[in-house]
């Protein structure tokens, strides 16, 4: 106390009444491993035990795991208006029940003494803080804090004086919003309760619950998923994954011809649809596994924005930056052990969105980011393949972002001979193939060569002949095409080329203005550095010819 200039005006008075926060989980094997372990052991046993008190910012849960950063322990203390919480353990190997209580302060020096952040409550033997295993005073804590732990193997944490703004209804739509799906399968079922209050969230009533807590904006999504755990044998079609050692694609070939207008129909008519969408998971250090995911969608025309999300081993990712496909709504769900673990590997800190550019992920997996962005983009392609296009000119057809990895994320044994029959490989998404549906009135394909991209246009009259094309390398963090710079390369200096029925009006830094002559046009251009993912974007810079 005494690191402190002045007492802080926000922490409670000692004589007031004590709220505390209490949570447990039940169904669980409690922090196994030894509490004596006191620094990393990389390569050694499994603790949890050490890893959940001691090591902040870590975590050794396994790939199906849903957390991975080692970073969800941290809202406990944060939780609290001490910084401060208390944990009981009981494991399932041998019994055992451990307490001990953590405060996380700021970074003090106290008489020219710095100290560290975290404080410790248990048994102080030898520098070393123990948990507290004394049954009478493990009996203790759980009937004053009122725990229904017992004997049973889990884990209690004990928040005090929790933030003012924790309330019964934020609980309630944060359960609601975060983990509706293992709620529906059953997996999962909450209790919450305060004073006499006691509210149930299971797979019987979570509709119910929806309505009761104001949260009907969830009520669609909910009935989709739980329409989505037994489709009818008529709404449900196959994909099997596309071939190991090349960026995969998701388009009109890779159904069967009477699936796909199958499923049109029910699309049209408003009817749900189930895909099974087969995908290929590679470690460097291992052979392709074969994965799958499901894939629910229904047409909403009245939500014009569409609405949806991705669940990964019952967490929902809502992945801000995926394209979100408009008019419909759809639910991406993730099931498998290795798809979920490819998945978690890219996944942020806050689980909210899944990140292609992570060093950990692309260092790991062969085709990493080409496979992510097949998954990411399932919802707003399978979208595309389903709409019947509309007659005429469509003037937003163009406005799209397109990406390209680089050559080092297309490791491709056994494709050399298409490579150089063809000097390009297929772009991870591409724009899904007319036929049989109608062609629409301009169709431009980007593909990755070598050293760099082509694109080839075929276009009709009315469609615009001059667009810009910007190009930069991928970034970890930010806006690639903000963070572009001249070293990285130059459009009038280092890159090279090639064009037929096209004049280049300007070329500078990293964007190039073009003008289309002639209804079918091919452009190459090179000489970047094929060891960095390239990104591409192009857009028209008129409305029409």
């Amino acid at each position: 106390m005494r690191a402190a200039s002045e007492r802080p005006e926000d922490v409670p008075d000692p004589g007031e009444r004590l709220p505390v926060l209490v949570i447990e989980d039940f169904g669980t094997r409690g922090l196994e491993g030894d509490p004596r372990q006191y620094e990393d052991t990389d390569g050694g046993p499994r603790n949890d035990f050490y890893y959940f008190w001691r090591n902040v910012g870590r975590s050794r849960k396994q790939d199906v795991d849903r957390g991975r950063w080692g970073l969800g322990k941290t809202v406990f203390a944060a939780a609290s208006q001490l910084q401060a919480f208390f944990g009981l353990t009981v494991r399932a190997g041998d019994g055992r029940a451990l307490l001990m209580g953590q405060a996380v302060l700021r970074i003090h020096r106290l008489d020219g003494r710095r100290f560290r952040p975290y404080g410790y409550w248990g048994r102080h033997h030898d520098g070393l803080t123990l948990p507290v295993e004394t049954g009478e005073d493990v009996h203790a804590f759980q009937t004053l804090f009122r725990l229904q732990r017992k004997r049973r193997p889990g884990l209690s944490i004990v928040v005090p004086y929790p933030d003012d703004e924790i309330g019964v209804s934020r609980l309630v739509r944060a359960c609601l919003h975060h983990y509706f799906h293992p709620l529906l399968t059953g997996r999962l079922a909450v209790t919450i309760e305060h004073g006499d209050e006691r509210i149930v969230l299971e797979r019987t009533n979570l509709e119910r619950e929806l309505q009761r807590n104001r949260f009907e904006e969830l009520l669609p999504l909910v009935r989709l998923a739980r329409w989505g755990l037994a489709p009818e044998h008529e709404a449900r079609a196959s994909l099997a994954a596309p071939p190991p050692g090349r960026a995969p694609r998701l388009g009109a070939e890779r159904f069967r011809r009477h699936d796909l207008e199958r499923l049109r129909r029910r699309h049209d008519d408003g009817r749900r649809i189930a895909l099974d969408i087969g995908i290929q998971v590679q470690r460097r250090d291992s052979s392709p596994q074969e994965c799958r995911f499901r894939l629910l969608m229904e047409r909403d025309p009245e939500n014009r924005r569409g609405e949806g999300c991705f669940v990964r081993q019952g967490i929902t990712v809502d992945n801000p930056a995926a394209r979100r496909p408009r008019g419909v709504r759809w639910l991406l769900v993730v099931d498998d052990p290795v798809l979920s673990a490819f998945l978690g590997d890219a996944e942020n800190p806050a689980h909210t969105e899944w990140q292609r550019s992570s060093p950990k992920f692309k260092e790991k997996y062969l085709l990493g980011p080409s496979t992510l962005d097949f998954v990411r983009s399932a919802p707003s392609v399978l979208a595309a393949l389903l709409s019947r296009p509309a007659e005429g000119r469509d003037p937003d057809l163009l406005r799209e972002l397109f990406s390209l990895s680089s050559m080092a994320d297309s490791e491709m044994p056994g494709s050399e001979d298409q490579a150089a029959a063809t000097g390009e490989e297929p772009a991870t998404i591409a724009n899904p193939p007319e036929e049989p549906v109608p062609p629409a009135p301009e169709a431009i394909t980007l593909a990755r060569v070598r050293t760099g991209f082509r694109i080839r246009g075929k276009l009709t009259d009315g469609a615009p002949r001059r667009y810009e094309i910007l190009a930069a390398y991928d970034v970890l963090r930010g806006n690639p095409f903000a963070r572009y710079s001249q070293w990285d390369f130059r459009m009038d200096h280092t890159i090279t080329i090639r064009a037929q029925g096209v004049r280049v009006l300007a070329r500078a830094g990293n964007r190039l203005v073009v003008e289309v002559h002639v209804p079918e046009f091919d452009m190459l251009v090179t000489r970047f550095d094929e060891r960095r993912d390239l990104r591409v974007r192009m857009r028209p810079l008129e409305a029409t010819a």
